[in-house]
């Protein structure tokens, strides 16, 4: 409670200071436009001794080497800002004598400066309001939070940062020592939230030591204040804008560490997206400004315009606090490497017309502005571009085929297909209705090492053999686009020195392809490539399975290994399908139901009714036991979880439950894990003798042992009941529990031997050992 308290304090303290701050700038702002004269001191008169591009001044013709001879009517000396300063600033009229000794007195206002308005008032002030209200939120959400304070003394920092610079620019003492102190001291700040609000996700951003460290830098920067005044005053320009440079670097030098350290985890696109934010909203900045500030002594732009992008950081903190979903940053920043390609070479090329038509001297700030700023709208017109392409493609393209229609149509209709060659056929008619072309043709080229060229293997067919055999087919694979001159070759398919094409005619009138339907053409012959390796390995397998029955022994005969296991895959697939069914349908009907019923139950007075009621209850009650118990024998319940061992415990305490006779376990536990397979095979042959064991044994006594063995196990089976004749054994439609066991066993590579005779029980016995193959001499009946 004291912290609340005391946060509450400190945050309250901070937004009247920022609201106090923000209407004293704005109405000194209002009523004070830029002059921008620098003084100087000479002969007992004070001279213009710089006149700034940006102020009142360069519009009205005032030159360096003019004598200011009045400041609202009295002497230039007496006037605040020129006697702290030695500059012309927060002054509403001045008196100059010029270098043709002619006096002027000047009335200054904002009608000739109307960009100050936009530019030292609105922007300065949007922004600083936008973090204001983004600060006031985040305490809402996030009072308790140390980071979230931190945060907010960032962002206040920052948009009293931005407006207090234009009133610095007017020599007024609290404006400079705002942005003295928030300048670099807002940097600082971010990098200290950012450490603590990684570290609250277990992420090393810095260490303390370094944010110390930090703190010391910044403290000693402002202390230099104290000891340069007036001329010296540009090396402490130059001190504060190297140390700002210095912690931009070091913040997106720490970003970026970060990003490589965590680049597989899910916070990297939180990491991705203020990387990239920090990087749009102090680069231009720091090029355009401060080190050609540093360098130069001047900067390509104002510092108001090179700042305008900060509004970057409120907005990205914005849209991390409040965005459910991340937009995918990595595809945005691909695209940034292609349309920077393109924007750069698009604004080289309108630079040069500029510097040839208009005489623009290329190292000029002009010509660097006009460059960065068309270089980015650019980049954000392709970006556009793109969003607008694929929101109105329909309306924009020719959509006479309907390509991208029947793209999806054709592979909507190719699911259907089992066959390669009515694939090929579907395929040829589909291109041919699409393209509108003359003829199309299936061919099929095989490399010829001996005469060193690509032969057609099917001429008869074809009568265009010997342009198609001119081509160098080595490098080309699936989806490749050949241009031949008598139509187009597409490559559908490979296999070792052949190549599977689709030749294309050209259009009606002899015309090529266009580009939409140049893309339209390679997707569907990749996609069908793959479609068409798929059909021809569906007809092996049922070439195999064909040849197999052709080829066997006598009716008595299994399945081959491979086989079995693919069919009781696809059985535990369907097992699982029906086990969700009726958990997700019947089971929570049945469950409402119950529901209903209670709730009926008890508005009812009638005893009769009740007693009713109450017997319905329990059959519904049977009923979804029955359900689960039937799901849990369908999909073994928490196999992957508890492991084999405690999932065959489960299973024997629920046989227990609804057996009649006597059943001894004896499980290894230190069997461990297995290949899921071969785990779910196991679990299914006990669940299978278990049962078997109900239904059919009549015996009164069972047994099941589960022993580890070297590299494997040894399951065994024994009960007291009717036992089975041995000549039944093969007959799987008279013991289908039995045949099934055989089978799972052989499937998993293991070896099984079953002992019974009439009114003696039965015995099984099954061994299994990793890397056993020889799963056909593994059935032994005995």
């Amino acid at each position: 409670m004291k912290r609340f308290q005391k946060s509450y304090v400190i945050f309250s303290i901070m937004v009247f200071l920022k609201m106090a701050l923000i209407l004293y700038f704005g109405l000194l702002i209002l009523q004070y436009p830029l002059i921008g004269i620098d003084v100087e001191h000479k002969n007992g008169k004070w001279v213009v001794g710089q006149v700034y591009d940006k102020g009142w001044a360069s519009k009205n013709q005032i030159e360096k080497g003019d004598i200011i001879q009045a400041i609202n009517g009295i002497d230039p000396g007496e006037h605040k800002t020129v006697a702290r300063f030695n500059y012309v600033e927060k002054a509403k009229s001045i008196t100059i004598v010029d270098q043709q000794a002619n006096t002027n007195t000047y009335a200054i206002s904002y009608k000739d400066v109307d960009i100050q308005y936009f530019m030292y008032l609105f922007l300065p002030l949007l922004l600083c309001l936008a973090t204001f209200f983004l600060g006031l939120y985040f305490y809402c959400a996030n009072k308790e939070e140390s980071s979230a304070m931190i945060l907010i003394c960032f962002l206040f920092s920052l948009g009293l940062c931005y407006l207090s610079a234009p009133v610095s620019a007017r020599a007024d003492l609290v404006g400079r020592m705002t942005v003295t102190v928030t300048f670099p001291g807002s940097l600082v700040l971010l990098i200290h939230f950012l450490k603590s609000y990684f570290s609250k996700h277990h992420l090393e951003f810095v260490k303390d030591r370094m944010i110390n460290i930090l703190y010391i830098a910044y403290f000693l920067v402002l202390t230099s204040h104290f000891f340069f005044n007036g001329e010296p005053r540009a090396f402490t320009r130059m001190v504060e804008l190297g140390f700002f440079i210095l912690l931009v670097c070091l913040l997106l030098f720490l970003l970026a560490r970060l990003y490589y350290k965590y680049k597989h985890s899910e916070g990297k696109t939180i990491i991705q997206i203020l990387l990239t934010a920090f990087v749009i909203a102090f680069s231009p900045f720091i090029i355009l400004y401060a080190i050609p500030h540093i360098f130069w002594g001047k900067g390509f732009v104002s510092a108001e315009l090179a700042s305008m992008f900060l509004l970057v950081i409120p907005l990205a903190f914005v849209y991390l606090q409040r965005a459910k979903k991340l937009f995918d940053i990595e595809f945005l920043l691909g695209r940034l490497q292609y349309y920077a390609l393109l924007s750069f070479a698009l604004t080289t090329f309108a630079i040069i017309i500029l510097i040839t038509v208009f005489d623009m001297k290329i190292l000029s700030g002009s010509a660097f502005l006009f460059f960065f700023l068309f270089f980015i709208v650019a980049i954000l017109f392709l970006y556009i571009k793109e969003y607008i392409d694929y929101r109105l493609r329909h309306h924009l393209f020719c959509q006479k085929n309907h390509v991208e229609a029947n793209l999806h149509n054709f592979f909507q209709k190719a699911k259907h297909e089992t066959k390669v060659n009515g694939f090929i056929a579907s395929l040829l008619r589909e291109i041919k209705e699409v393209l509108r072309v003359k003829e199309v043709h299936y061919i099929n080229i095989q490399e010829n090492k001996d005469l060193n060229r690509w032969i057609v293997k099917n001429q008869q067919e074809f009568s265009f053999s010997e342009e198609i055999e001119q081509v160098n087919w080595r490098n080309c694979h699936p989806g490749s686009l050949i241009e031949v001159q008598t139509g187009f070759c597409v490559v559908i398919g490979e296999h070792y020195h052949v190549k599977e094409i689709i030749f294309c005619g050209l259009k009606k009138y002899k015309t090529t392809l266009n580009i939409q339907e140049k893309i339209w053409l390679e997707n569907i012959a990749y996609f069908s490539s793959v479609l068409l390796e798929n059909f021809k390995l569906i007809e092996g397998l049922f070439e195999e399975i064909e040849h197999y029955h052709k080829t066997r022994q006598n009716e008595n005969d299994s399945y081959p290994s491979w086989l079995s296991r693919l069919l009781f895959s696809l059985s535990e697939k369907e097992r699982m399908n029906l086990s969700i069914d009726l958990h997700d349908t019947i089971l929570q009907d049945q469950l409402q139901l119950l529901r209903d019923i209670e709730a009926i139950k008890t508005k009812m007075t009638d005893p009769y009714l009740k007693e009713s009621m109450y017997h319905v209850k329990e059959t519904i009650l049977d009923n979804i036991h029955l359900i689960r118990e039937t799901c849990n024998e369908l999909r073994p319940p928490f196999l992957s979880e508890l492991g084999l061992i405690q999932s065959i415990q489960n299973l024997i305490e629920r046989v227990k439950l609804r057996s009649n006779f006597l059943l001894h376990a004896d499980l290894d536990p230190t069997i461990q894990r297995m290949v899921p397979e071969d785990e779910l095979t196991v679990y299914r042959v006990i669940q299978e003798l278990l049962n078997n064991a109900m239904k059919h044994s009549k015996a009164s006594e069972v047994s099941i042992s589960l022993k580890k063995i070297n590299r494997g196990f040894m399951l065994s089976y024994i009960d007291n009941g009717i036992g089975i004749r041995m000549s039944e054994l093969n007959d799987s439609f008279k013991t289908m529990g039995i045949y099934g066991i055989k089978e799972r066993v052989r499937s998993m590579g293991g070896k099984i031997k079953i002992e019974s005779a009439q009114n003696q029980g039965l015995k099984v016995q099954i061994l299994y050992r990793q890397g056993d193959n020889e799963i056909d001499q593994s059935v032994n009946c005995g």
